[in-house]
């Protein structure tokens, strides 16, 4: 029976990995008075690492990107046990896109994953989600968010102290 060596990933690896295998991120948002508001998002991002989901307008997440843009992002496995735990903290800039470009761009990167992760079948319906990039302006209750990185960082290896986990972390550069 022949083993196989298991090479450990480094942090950029290990980032690019959790960012790509989950579904959700968490959100941090908080008015331009500093009341605090989080929400679990579906995300999807492009090769720079721009992250995009779509939301209601008037939700209060929403509402407070336009108050105030600085948003904090957090995306690990909730269903990790013990030495699987691990995560990405992103500090970034959120803004709702109105850009068609821009928009279509979202659109695209979501009809990508849902593709990818089965929530969509065929691509007939990947060609639709992206036609209807209108649903994302002018009247429509929804709206395509960006969130542009500042900093990202990654859970560094644990450390114990009397018994007890000790987090820290270690910024990524992507």
């Amino acid at each position: 029976m022949r083993s196989h060596l298991c090479i450990p990933m480094n942090s950029l690896q290990k980032a690019k990995q959790i960012i790509a295998e989950n579904l959700y991120m968490t959100i941090s948002v908080s008015s331009q008075k500093g009341k605090p508001w989080i929400a679990n998002l579906y995300y999807v991002y492009d090769k720079d690492y721009n992250f995009y989901w779509y939301s209601p307008k008037d939700s209060q997440h929403s509402t407070y990107i336009r108050e105030n843009p600085q948003v904090a992002i957090s995306i690990f496995d909730s269903q990790a046990i013990g030495d699987d735990i691990d995560a990405v903290y992103i500090q970034a800039k959120a803004y709702e896109i109105t850009a068609k470009k821009e928009i279509l761009k979202g659109c695209f990167c979501y009809a990508s994953k849902m593709l990818q992760t089965k929530f969509i079948g065929k691509k007939e319906e990947v060609q639709k989600f992206i036609k209807q990039y209108r649903d994302f302006q002018g009247i429509s209750a929804l709206r395509m968010y960006k969130a542009v990185p500042v900093k990202i960082w990654k859970l560094a290896p644990y450390k114990i102290f009397k018994d007890k986990f000790i987090e820290s972390r270690i910024e990524v550069k992507l």
